[in-house]
Formats: C-alpha cells, structure tokens, sequence
C-alpha cells in the first residue's frame, strides 16, 4: 500500500536462516532505497496467521513458534511521509533431524551396547542399522545393539552406520569401523588350524631324522 510514486522503497526482504527450524530465531532483512530522506522502518510477525503484538523487532525469537507452524513477516518502511508496506513470503517451521547422544568413544562391547538419541520436535525415534557383519541386530524401539557371531562366518572389516529417524523421516547417522575375527568354522579358521598342524608334523619328522 502506500503512493504508487513511492512503491519503490522496498529493494528487497530475506530472511536468515531460509528454511528455520523450531530451534533458530528467525531474521527478517530489508533492502531500502534511502537517498536522503529518512527512513523508518516497522516489522509485524504472525504466526499461523495471528499477528504477534508483542513481536516487532527484526528478530522474531524461536520461543513464538514450533514445528509445523507458518511464519509471516509484514514490512512497513516510512520515507519522506509516505508509506510502502510489503508482505514476506510465509515461511514453514521445519522438522529438526533427531540427535544421537551416545559418545562414540563409549563404544566397548557390540552386544548389548545401547544407542540413545531424540528427537527435538519431541517425536519418537526408531533405530535402524545399515552394514555390519552376520548376527548384528539393532533393536528399532530401543537402541540396544545385538550381536551373535557366526562360528562360520568368515572375519574382516565392516563399515556400520547407525540411524536414528524421527517420525517426519528426518534421519541422523552415527559411522564406525570394526574388525571381527573370524569364526571357529569358517574356512580361514579351518585354514590356519591345518597349516598349523602341517608345520608341527614337518617338525616332527624333522626331529626324527636328527
């Protein structure tokens, strides 16, 4: 609204971050054409379309919204005794990925180790499991690792990824590396126990002969 001769006020309007959370103030920025005049400039946030008597700084403070909830920002820039006021695009409150809170470095054991992580939005979070070797489990509920060695399964390195994922399907990721031995029956195991025995015959016959 305001003199069309003077629509031009308003170069532009940002708002920092673009895509916020529950968890980020939200900053509205005004581009203006000054010159020389001064200028006023007047900020109204709403939220889900109720406007916020209290909120009329450039800072809108993350306690007046949630996930989910639209954020407007309404510009009136005042020059010369003649107003522009502009409306900001609306903005959806993003969901928050959930946070894992176990430290990697607690990491002792894979059986019955547990992940622990939430979700800031305060939904549930379901654990899941990527890589890994044979008889490793994750429970999706509770977190709680399993493992059950195969006696066949041959050992080597595993790349594992744990995921915590939030009911909006927002996901966080915890990597690690293991090294497993291999199994009692596994065809290394068998390997290594028939070179062992071959070398100890050869000594022996060795032996015998001296």
């Amino acid at each position: 609204t305001g003199n069309p001769e003077v629509m031009d006020f308003i170069d532009g309007i940002h708002y920092a971050p673009i895509k916020p959370s529950a968890f980020d103030d939200i900053e509205v920025m005004v581009d203006v054409e000054r010159g020389s005049a001064h200028v006023d400039v007047d900020i109204r946030w709403a939220v889900n379309g109720k406007t916020l008597i209290a909120a009329r700084s450039s800072i809108l403070p993350k306690r007046y919204f949630s996930k989910g909830d639209t954020v407007t920002a309404t510009v009136s820039v005042k020059k010369g005794g003649n107003t522009q006021t502009l409306e900001a695009k609306t903005l959806t409150i993003a969901n928050t990925p959930p946070r894992i809170l176990t430290n990697p470095s607690t990491l002792s054991t894979l059986d019955g180790f547990r992940i622990r992580a939430e979700d800031p939005d305060g939904g549930r979070v379901s654990y899941h499991l990527k890589g890994g070797p044979t008889g490793m489990s994750l429970g999706k509920s509770t977190g709680v690792m399993r493992y059950k060695p195969n006696k066949a399964a041959e050992g080597g390195a595993y790349d594992i990824v744990i995921v915590a994922r939030d009911e909006d399907a927002a996901e966080s990721e915890w990597r690690f590396s293991i090294n497993i031995s291999p199994g009692s029956q596994s065809k290394t195991a068998k390997d290594a126990r028939a070179k062992k025995r071959a070398d100890w015959e050869a000594k022996q016959q060795g032996d015998s002969k001296d």
